[in-house]
């Protein structure tokens, strides 16, 4: 019953579009008033240019890479003038330096020999 129901309205919407399609002219609108495709007016004539580029809200900059791997930036310690100063701030430098290797090949952070803070710029 339930199949036959389903049929009786398929049969039912095929029959009203029939009767709509019956209703619609066979010919088009243009010829039923006597005008021809060639007397409408032509469209109005527009300039033609070329769509300006917009500038984007967002200032987009290339991504900055997760991790910085820098070992000894090759800066020397500043000299004093006093010999023994100066030998104990190189063998500082060179210390940091060798632990600095050894900290990156353990996998850790990066660790400034020069006292400064990581991703910080230097007063100096």
């Amino acid at each position: 019953m339930k199949g036959f129901k389903g049929y009786v309205g398929f049969m039912g919407l095929v029959l009203c579009s029939a009767n709509a399609w019956a209703d619609l002219p066979q010919s088009s609108i243009l010829s039923r008033y006597g005008i021809s495709t060639d007397q409408l007016p032509a469209p109005a004539k527009t300039d033609v240019s070329e769509p300006a580029e917009e500038k984007s809200r967002f200032q987009i900059q290339p991504e900055q890479p997760f991790v910085t791997l820098r070992l000894g930036d090759g800066k020397q310690p500043q000299t004093t003038g006093n010999l023994s100063i100066d030998r104990m701030a190189q063998q500082d430098l060179e210390r940091c330096q060798r632990l600095q290797g050894e900290v990156v090949r353990r996998g850790g952070t990066y660790m400034p020999c020069d006292n400064s803070l990581p991703g910080m710029p230097n007063f100096e």
